[in-house]
């Protein structure tokens, strides 16, 4: 699969997740571990770099009902 591809993949799966626990339990991921108070900068600065290190982390992951180079429906070389 095309290197761009599977970022953009791994971009919106990593957006997927970003969203369900933003919905769900935002203080997880919007809070310092430390009990620190942070401004929107500092939170937002948070999110972005863990936004970052979950697409590296998917980037080279097997994403589901994605067909791999060369396979066709069946999974035979095309």
């Amino acid at each position: 699969m095309e290197d761009t591809l599977k970022t953009l993949l791994a971009a919106d799966l990593a957006d997927r997740w970003i969203d369900a626990i933003l919905n769900e339990q935002a203080d997880l991921l919007l809070h310092a571990d430390s009990g620190d108070t942070l401004g929107p900068h500092d939170m937002a600065q948070n999110l972005a770099q863990f936004r970052a290190s979950l697409i590296e982390a998917l980037h080279d992951q097997p994403i589901p009902g994605v067909m791999d180079d060369g396979e066709g429906e069946d999974g035979e070389e095309a």
